[in-house]
């Protein structure tokens, strides 16, 4: 009996067919399949009951939220006020002290030391007061100098020594500044010592510096074509005292620090 092409003998009956090996290829299917997870079902009840519960979860936290802010503010303000009332006692305190008064403790007694305090604050006020303002007159006194407050240009020499923002205060209260006054020691603390009032960011060096630039003979040039004849020679003398001391007090700012 002839094979077929697969080499099989033909026969009357059907040929057995083998079970195909384990990696046979996308057709070979595992014998017993999982069956597929169920998915749970939620009710329309439960659903609802989860949308409330998240419902009411917001509203809570809102409302904690709202507490939290209420209580900042609270403090805040209580803050506030208990600063408005120490800095009203403070300032009666003052008034009392600068009027000659002594301070008592909680206990009724006299307290020295802090009436004391107060007083060295008062001074040091009053000196930082002073300073400030007499740098606020020599910045003044340049500024209508160089005719920036409305001098008036048309006269040709209307400038006398006394008239230069000399960066010292005479050695005579109540009189001019003299070619006397213009020393190192004069200059420097005339230009230094407004630097140590509280809040001020100006260094050392950067009024010194700055100084140099104002008082360059090249820039007092234009200040010297202005000065009467009977002052020209006088206030040129000044100009180069403060020169000279400028540049010591540079060489000094430099290696002080």
């Amino acid at each position: 009996m002839p094979a077929n092409r697969f080499g099989a003998i033909a026969t009357g009956t059907r040929t057995p067919q083998s079970t195909p090996p384990r990696g046979a290829g996308y057709l070979a299917f595992p014998p017993n399949p999982s069956p597929a997870p169920e998915i749970p079902q939620i009710s329309s009840e439960d659903l609802a009951a989860k949308r409330a519960e998240e419902a009411e979860r917001q509203r809570q936290k809102a409302l904690d939220d709202a507490w939290a802010a209420r209580r900042i503010r609270d403090e805040a303000a209580r803050k506030a006020q208990l600063e408005a009332e120490a800095a009203e006692a403070l300032k009666g305190e003052i008034d009392w002290v600068r009027s000659g008064g002594i301070l008592r403790d909680a206990q009724g007694n006299r307290d020295y030391a802090r009436t004391e305090a107060i007083r060295e604050e008062l001074r040091l006020s009053a000196l930082e007061a002073a300073l400030v303002e007499r740098w606020k007159k020599y910045e003044a006194r340049w500024a209508d100098l160089t005719g920036k407050a409305g001098r008036d240009r048309t006269k040709a020499r209307d400038v006398r020594f006394e008239d230069v923002p000399w960066p010292v205060v005479s050695s005579t209260d109540g009189q001019p500044v003299t070619l006397a006054d213009l020393t190192v020691d004069h200059v420097e603390d005339f230009l230094l010592a407004g630097l140590k009032v509280r809040g001020c960011t100006v260094t050392k060096k950067e009024r010194v510096r700055s100084s140099l630039l104002r008082w360059h003979p090249d820039k007092m040039t234009a200040v010297l074509a202005r000065v009467v004849e009977a002052d020209v020679e006088t206030v040129r003398e000044g100009i180069h005292a403060v020169v000279l001391c400028l540049h010591q007090l540079n060489s000094k700012v430099e290696t002080t620090g």
